[in-house]
């Protein structure tokens, strides 16, 4: 029997052993451990593959075989060098259906993406490299052999038992995790938790379900859980004012007569959720103007008053958050910004302010403050190349989308000045009776490990200090962005806008590409622990307001309801992610493999372990917590789909 299936073993053996030793090379480079239940899945994984393409293979001449294997097992071995060194350039893992827009940015840096490709996951290639030898050496290690129609049969029940088998390994209940943000079953159809899914299927089986799941998606609609409590939250403000009062009658009647099952699931889930109370922050800016800055790669080491006094000035005189966290979603900068502008989480599968350019967007920052009479326009010092923001922020509700060129800035080696954006940038909003301006930075993008033209211009201020080149580097730039704030606070106060005007500073990302261990040495808390690698800072400034540091859990989420309160704009509490930061509600962090944080506890979701910050946390709050992120993660990607507020923007 075994010399009749000769033929088909040596190209078994040849795939199953090669996939599964890349993917402990993985495992072991990427989570750091093999001792646990999703190895054993792996392992079936690979098995029923392994078992599935000899079977086609079998088929064939020998010829055709050999490549057909090292195709496979080189692309296998290069697809999960490419994850890990993903994961390594731009802080996540790559998703097919997002490979166009993250490809391309990866492709504007390719010698960078290849320097980040570290030395050890090069062990990937070791199967390619031995079967290739091989295969050269003893050219006639595979013999064709013709098996009759019963062998055929036999191979095709063992085939489909080991795929029965694999797939009870994402239901039986030893093998699954109970803390885990969504089961291994719901994620095998829908694989958009990146990191969990590689951890839980390895990077072969998780390519196959990312390309089906891009290809048919798995909208499963169920998985929305209504919870009753939380729209029974009475309001218990300290004073009657503070009760937000909404009318939901239209609503309701929009909903009732709705036939679309998914645009009334959506509306049942919006109403069920909790309107949260007015505060003591509430309309303190009403009738002020906003400046709202998405600073390029900000990082709580730019709070230097040596290097940056103007920024300094803005962190220690207005409201500083300290425990603010930026969560990087597949299109980084993208979509940060996205989330501040609408507080929806990103599909995990696409680039969504590219994708969703054209959708509509009622309650977006830039409508609530056109609602109020406010100018409302967009400025950036670079061009479409990366996001398709001419479209998105018109979309959005900016009057106007100003890019580089439109600014009339002068392109320089490197990324842009910050000076020459906000110099240029003003004089189209200054003289509006009220503006909201949303201005995206980009001085101090990366890369840190070579010179350009605003690093030389401001060599002088950071050359002295003692820290790396890279840090200094980082540093000089943000000389740069400090100079036009500068610039902004004094043209303000020379058109005695100033007291009038608040300015908001949010970063998108960390330096990428600076090495967490060369930021921790720069900062005055430990980047290694929890989720301190983006802990960011967020900076509300006016002139008129006391200096005071915050030390709520908050996220680029809750900018939008933040600011929508501060301003007393007219909007829903229910319709965003995120929470108003002073509010009584319950902050949660959400990063993008579906881990999270609260002021109680940190979530880590491809462990499934959590740490406790305050006493009484148990594992009943962690699977409240997690249900609650999950709903958003699917209520958000239905939302997109649905194009949702198409349907209710006139609620």
């Amino acid at each position: 029997m075994v010399e009749r299936f000769k033929y088909f073993l040596k190209i078994f053996l040849c795939l199953f052993l090669s996939y599964f030793f890349i993917e402990l090379t993985f495992k072991v480079i990427t989570f750091k451990n093999i001792l646990e239940w999703s190895t054993l899945r792996i392992l079936i994984f690979n098995l029923s593959s392994s078992l599935l393409i000899s079977f086609l293979l079998s088929f064939f001449k020998e010829k055709v075989v050999k490549i057909v294997i090292l195709i496979l097992v080189l692309f296998s071995g290069v697809y999960a060098i490419t994850e890990m060194g993903f994961n390594n350039f731009m802080g996540n893992y790559m998703s097919f259906n997002a490979a166009g827009d993250g490809a391309g940015r990866v492709g504007e840096y390719v010698i960078e993406f290849i320097k980040y490709i570290k030395l050890e996951y090069y062990l990937c290639l070791i199967p390619f490299i031995i079967i290739l030898i091989i295969f050269i050496r003893k050219k006639d290690i595979l013999t064709y052999i013709k098996y009759d129609y019963k062998q055929r049969a036999l191979l095709a029940i063992i085939i489909v038992f080991s795929y029965l088998l694999g797939y009870t390994t994402l239901v039986i209940p030893f093998m699954q995790n109970s803390n885990q943000i969504k089961s291994n079953l719901k994620l095998y159809y829908e694989p958009t938790l990146i990191e969990l899914s590689l951890r839980q299927f390895g990077t072969n089986r998780f390519l196959t379900r990312d390309l089906i799941y891009m290809v048919m998606p798995h909208n499963n609609n169920s998985s929305i859980i209504i919870d009753e409590e939380e729209n029974n939250v009475e309001q218990k403000p300290e004073e009657p004012n503070y009760i937000r009062e909404i009318d939901d009658t239209k609503w309701q009647e929009l909903m009732n007569n709705e036939t679309n099952t998914n645009i009334k699931q959506l509306d049942e889930f919006y109403m069920s959720q909790n309107i949260t109370s007015k505060n003591e922050y509430t309309g303190i800016f009403e009738n002020k103007n906003l400046i709202l800055i998405m600073v390029e790669a900000f990082d709580t080491i730019a709070i230097n008053q040596d290097v940056a006094p103007t920024l300094y000035k803005m962190a220690t005189e207005g409201f500083y958050f300290d425990n603010y966290y930026t969560p990087k979603y597949s299109c980084t900068t993208g979509e940060s910004e996205y989330i501040g502008l609408t507080s929806i989480i990103p599909s995990s599968t696409v680039c969504t302010p590219n994708t969703y350019r054209n959708n509509t967007y009622t309650d977006t920052i830039f409508n609530l403050f056109n609602k109020k009479g406010y100018y409302s326009s967009s400025y950036h010092n670079w061009n479409d190349q990366f996001y398709s923001r001419t479209v998105l922020h018109q979309n959005m509700g900016s009057d106007k989308f100003y890019d580089v060129d439109a600014l009339g800035i002068k392109i320089i080696q490197g990324w842009q000045s910050d000076y020459d954006l906000m110099t240029n940038s003003m004089p189209h909003f200054i003289n509006q009776d009220k503006f909201f301006s949303f201005i995206i930075t980009s001085s101090t993008h990366f890369p840190y490990d070579v010179d350009s033209t605003v690093v030389t211009r401001n060599w002088n201020k950071v050359k002295d200090l003692n820290y790396s080149t890279k840090i200094k580097r980082y540093l000089a730039k943000v000389a740069e962005l400090d100079k036009g704030l500068e610039y902004l606070l004094s043209e303000l106060q020379n058109q005695n806008k100033l007291d009038d005007t608040v300015i908001v500073l949010f970063g998108d990302h960390h330096p990428l590409k600076m090495g967490l261990g060369e930021l921790n040495s720069a900062s005055s808390f430990n980047r290694y622990e929890g989720f301190n690698e983006d802990r960011l800072p967020f900076i509300i400034y006016n002139s008129e307001i006391e200096g005071k540091t915050i030390s709520t859990t908050a996220s680029t989420f809750d900018i939008l309801p933040t600011l929508a309160n501060m301003f007393n704009l007219e909007y829903d509490p229910r319709l965003y992610v995120g929470k108003d930061i002073f509010s009584e509600d319950e902050k949660i962090v959400i990063f993008t493999n579906g881990s999270w944080a609260t002021d109680k506890a940190l979530y880590f979701s491809s462990t499934g372990k959590y740490e406790t910050l305050q006493d009484g946390v148990d594992e009943e709050y962690i699977n409240k917590i997690n249900t609650k992120v999950s709903n958003w993660f699917t209520v958000s990607d239905l939302t997109l789909k649905t194009d949702y507020f198409k349907y209710r923007g006139t609620r």
